[in-house]
């Protein structure tokens, strides 16, 4: 039988600007991704500092409208790049949305674009041979954009060969 985890949840205590000080019902860390509830939407967040109870939470987003109370969904994820072929041609905001993908650099809170084109076909020269075992970290192959040979690994998320 697998047991899943159950991610934490909190609800904000206090709000200046963009800090917030979240209350959670089980244990964070530091730079743990988080989203903070405002109506449908959900605001990416950052903790920044876990003192005691009292969690501070950085917002990437309009923090307007939110009130005591907002509940907030942590990730047990910490904040990463998605890295590939393609980004080379590509203009990214902090938290990597797409620029090119929306009409204004002004985004609206909740917006978000994958970072890559992941319909996008990338001419591929394997590095690694048939049939052997590979690890994290290990080259797969590598694809070429804009004349530039770029490696293609193993996630450093995967376990095992």
């Amino acid at each position: 039988m697998t047991q899943t985890a159950t991610l934490a949840t909190g609800k904000v205590t206090g709000i200046i600007a963009n800090l917030l000080t979240v209350e959670s019902d089980s244990p964070v860390a530091q730079n743990e991704i988080c989203y903070v509830k405002i109506g449908e939407r959900k605001l990416i967040s950052e903790v920044i500092k876990v003192q005691n109870k009292d969690i501070f939470v950085q917002c990437y987003e309009s923090t307007r409208g939110l009130k005591f109370g907002s509940q907030v969904e942590f990730t047990g994820e910490m904040l990463e790049v998605t890295l590939g072929p393609g980004m080379l041609s590509k203009t990214y905001d902090g938290l990597q949305n797409d620029l090119n993908k929306f009409d204004s650099l002004f985004l609206q809170r909740g917006e978000r674009s994958n970072p890559l084109d992941e319909g996008k076909k990338w001419p591929f020269k394997p590095i690694a041979k048939v049939g052997t075992a590979v690890q994290a970290g290990e080259w797969l192959g590598e694809v070429e954009e804009n004349a530039i040979k770029m490696k293609i690994m193993v996630p450093f998320k995967l376990q095992g060969t």
